[in-house]
């Protein structure tokens, strides 16, 4: 099971709730894989440029002789820090851009977590379409036929 945060934007949601956003929580891959990338392509920048640092500073220390275990070892702290914490810094980023934290959801999928969150949002009532018969006495008017006056074009139209 995962938890899956709901997140929703500043400007409240939509109708059809396209703009929420179902951030999961926990391990990313793309995050350990490709460190500060991962992190300005979510627009936190500072804390890329940190990472970014500290990557080109293990990559020197990995090249000095006597210290290429340090680098080797700041350089996988960082990747692994950044894919364990990194979601939760963006989710937390978001929040401070005004998003709001509607709810946390534990499912198994995406698709689930979606399915349990728009579950147990209020259905909009639905009103009885009246019957045919309501229809036919809430139009009154006469029908319409014949010529009712002086028209412009070939056809009359029911003095329309």
């Amino acid at each position: 099971m995962r938890s899956y945060l709901v997140l929703i934007p500043p400007n409240g949601p939509e109708k059809d709730h396209r703009s929420t956003l179902f951030l999961p929580d926990g391990f990313s891959w793309a995050a350990l894989l490709f460190s500060w990338i991962w992190l300005i392509w979510h627009r936190l920048w500072i804390v890329g440029i940190v990472v970014l640092v500290l990557q080109a500073a293990s990559a020197v220390l990995f090249e000095m002789p006597g210290l290429w275990l340090a680098g080797a070892l700041l350089g996988l702290a960082t990747h692994v820090l950044v894919a364990l914490e990194g979601r939760n810094h963006y989710g937390n980023s978001l929040i401070r851009r005004g998003w709001t934290l509607e709810s946390v959801i534990s499912a198994m999928d995406r698709q689930t977590a979606e399915e349990i969150y728009f579950s147990s949002l209020p259905q909009p009532a639905e009103q009885a379409l009246p019957h045919s018969a309501e229809w036919a006495n809430k139009s009154k008017q006469p029908p319409v036929s014949g010529w009712q006056g002086p028209a412009l074009g070939l056809f009359d139209h029911g003095g329309r």
